[in-house]
């Protein structure tokens, strides 16, 4: 992307007229013309020190397809108290010798304003105009540091993958969608399943397959050995779209065995990790006449779909998957902004699971 990046020097403390001042310096071409503010959401990520390097590249790398005004919070709340600020701001061209810029405030809270970080954040949102809380690492929906921040948000995005196992992920998850006064939520894992679940609706699309749908009687799922949470929420999209109840769960996680009744009859549906270092990862149904795959080479940007009768390939087809890095499935998310009735399903069967 052609652009620059503007800093600005200093740090510290700054009040909100501080803060919008420079940040409309940083706006300002060598002509002296005010760059327009090229925002289309306020977006708050909330992470720790060990974790903001990645975050700040992730939604630095935004600015094009999602411009916004983006307050990053690096939160300590057992240090000293401190509150450091730093802005920066992304400026493209544009015709006429007009530029559009994308803001970034940077803060370092520690101590006591980490622990009422909406404070911080609220004053420096753009008024009307939708804000995402993309919350990285654990926290409990009862919280009130918690739940004070997420009040400011009109969706909730959090990385399952990121807690300390997918059964506290998802339960809090869930805690937060049953709260009237909390945002719907979503998750990066599910954001990643978009281009599987495609492939594996239209592998039923035609009226002659559709029909396949009810026979099926066995899944496999081989997931990426850190994919865990993504794997479980394929399972509650499987079982949440075709109607299976679970009947019983067994196994040492990540390695899950689980059985459904459908309308068809009983469904039996593994779960495991591809070999550390493995480059495949793949979903395969089967009924009594087909087996339906999706696998996807990981060195390769692309998922490959295939039908199957006898052993013989009898439809193929291929879909773009791009890259699993944190900023493309943000990006992916950002792109709801309500709830996702899908998600939600899906979540509310891999909660079950884990419950079994």
């Amino acid at each position: 992307m052609i652009g620059e990046l503007r800093r600005a020097g200093g740090g510290g403390r700054m009040s909100v007229e501080e803060v919008e001042r420079e940040l409309a310096r940083l706006r300002m071409g060598e002509d002296g013309r005010l760059g327009l503010r090229a925002s289309v959401l306020n977006l708050i990520a909330v992470t720790g020190e060990e974790t903001a390097p990645r975050v700040a590249e992730a939604v630095s790398r935004l600015a094009g397809e999602h411009p916004s005004r983006t307050v990053l919070l690096i939160s300590d709340p057992a240090g000293a108290d401190r509150v450091d600020v730093r802005l920066s701001a992304f400026c493209t061209p544009r015709g006429g010798g007009t530029q559009v810029c994308a803001e970034q405030i940077t803060i370092h809270a520690e101590g006591a304003p980490a622990r009422h970080l909406e404070s911080i954040a609220g004053p420096l949102l753009i008024p009307d105009l939708p804000v995402f809380l993309f919350y990285t690492g654990s926290f409990s929906a009862s919280s009130p540091e918690f739940s004070r921040i997420a009040r400011l948000a009109d969706r909730l995005i959090v990385d399952s993958s990121s807690w300390d196992g997918c059964g506290s992920a998802f339960g809090a998850v869930a805690e937060v969608l049953s709260r009237p006064d909390l945002p719907p939520a979503g998750d990066l894992q599910w954001a990643t399943l978009t281009p599987w679940r495609t492939l594996i609706a239209e592998m039923f699309a035609s009226p002659e397959r559709a029909g396949e749908l009810s026979g099926i009687e066995e899944v496999e799922i081989r997931h990426a050995p850190d994919g865990e949470c993504r794997a479980l929420l394929l399972a509650g999209w499987l079982a949440s779209s075709l109607g299976w109840r679970l009947e019983a769960a067994s196994g040492s996680p990540p390695a899950r065995e689980l059985r459904f009744s459908g309308p068809p009859g009983g469904v039996r549906l593994r779960m495991e990790p591809a070999a550390p270092g493995a480059r495949l990862a793949r979903v395969t149904l089967r009924s009594p006449g087909c087996e339906f795959r999706v696998s996807r080479s990981l060195d390769r940007p692309e998922a490959r779909a295939t039908v199957s009768r006898g052993g013989r390939v009898v439809g193929e087809s291929t879909a773009h998957v791009g890259r699993f890095d944190m900023s493309a499935m943000l990006a992916e998310e950002l792109r709801c902004r309500g709830r996702d009735a899908a998600y939600e399903r899906a979540l509310g069967a891999a909660v079950e699971v884990l419950g079994a």
